[in-house]
């Protein structure tokens, strides 16, 4: 190892042990990074009453010791000056605690006292310059020491934060992962033993419907593993499943898909269009005798993108039966996912409809704004 990297080595580990923020620089984000965590920069009294009130003290104290309008002027130009420095720098420090802005604002705390220390040497009597000294070394520990408690407590607050966000990230991951493994297909056990008893009776639906099964479950479980997917990508999962429910119904389910091509670039949580449709073949199309309908609309409302899974089934019941297990699972995970993902601007809503007398299950979520803006502005002629 040359000379050069030995010092540059010996450095660094001085400066992490004696600079308090140097131990975790690399953990610590920059400016921009600490807005993004919700740390507000210093405002307000929280920084000016410490000094505000030190400086006042020492003037109360001082004014009576010193005889001369000079001394007591360069008394008063001490606590300004005093004020001013810890202000500046401690909002410095606070809006990014590095170790290069620590050591920064050490030397020029520094420079600033030796300044101060010629103004007072050439400035005042000699019965005075001892207790302005006394006085200007009292302001420099204050202020450097505020600054660096400054420093090391801004650096405390940021180092918790980030924990704080990492650990609720990690929970809102396994809530997300045990929702998701919660939502298994509530029709593959009926499609399987539907499959079964037509392989034992010869039924030539038992081959459709096998390759439909499998056509599905290769669509649907890798999207599982992904945190988002297009509306696109979806409705590709729907369609399979829906293809496994008609080999099993028959002609008698008839399903109607009307989503914009400009939509389907939409991000959402997987498996969320896949419960609605699940539920109204469960409770809307399967206990209904004849011929069933199955709608799917998607539409913008203004920054929104708003999905709707229409049945003609019997409808929802005026009084809800009791909970059993089992019963509610999607949908509720369904709703942890969404506040999750968009908070309290993403729902989901059920209700009967007046005209075909079915269930209508709305989700609402927000579109990215770019996209948002990009679909609503009028198409530009061409030339």
């Amino acid at each position: 190892m040359s000379p050069s990297e030995l010092w540059l080595t010996a450095w660094r580990r001085v400066r992490g042990r004696f600079m308090p923020c140097e131990a975790a620089a690399e953990r610590l984000p920059d400016e921009a990074g600490i807005r993004r965590l919700g740390l507000q920069p210093l405002r307000g009294l929280a920084l000016w009453w410490p000094i505000g009130f030190t400086s006042t003290v020492l003037a109360l104290s001082s004014l009576g010791s010193l005889q001369s309008a000079q001394g007591r002027a360069l008394l008063l130009f001490m606590l300004a000056c005093a004020g001013l420095g810890f202000a500046w720098l401690s909002r410095w420090v606070w809006a990014w605690p590095s170790s290069s802005r620590v050591f920064r604002s050490s030397l020029s705390g520094a420079v600033g006292m030796v300044l101060v220390a010629l103004v007072i040497r050439h400035g005042a009597s000699a019965d005075e310059a001892e207790w302005l000294r006394l006085v200007f070394m009292g302001l420099g520990v204050t202020v450097m020491g505020g600054v660096s408690f400054v420093s090391i407590y801004r650096r405390h607050q940021i180092l918790a934060r980030q924990r704080e966000l990492a650990e609720r990230e990690l929970a809102l991951a396994a809530q997300a992962q045990l929702a998701q493994a919660q939502i298994q297909p509530h029709f593959l056990f009926n499609s399987l033993a539907s499959l079964q008893h037509w392989v034992h009776q010869g039924d030539a639906r038992a081959a459709p419907l096998l390759d439909a099964l499998t056509a599905y479950l290769r669509a649907t479980l890798p999207l599982f593993n992904r945190r988002q997917l297009s509306l696109g990508e979806e409705l590709e999962a729907v369609r399979q499943y829906l293809a496994v429910m008609q080999a099993r119904l028959g002609a008698r389910l008839q399903v109607d898909i009307e989503v914009p091509e400009a939509l389907r670039a939409v991000q959402l949580p997987p498996a969320l269009l896949l419960t609605l449709v699940e539920n109204a073949i469960e409770h809307g199309v399967v206990p209904k005798l004849g011929a069933a309908f199955l709608r799917i609309e998607a539409e913008q409302q203004g920054p929104a993108l708003c999905l709707r899974v229409i049945d003609d089934g019997p409808g929802l019941p005026e009084q809800l039966p009791p909970a059993r297990a089992g019963r509610g699972v999607g949908l509720s995970n369904s709703r942890l996912r969404l506040a999750q993902s968009f908070g309290d601007e993403a729902s989901l809503s059920l209700e009967n409809s007046a005209e075909t007398g079915g269930c209508v299950a709305t989700l609402r979520l927000p579109m990215p704004m770019a996209m948002a803006m990009a679909m609503a502005m009028p198409p530009t002629p061409l030339a």
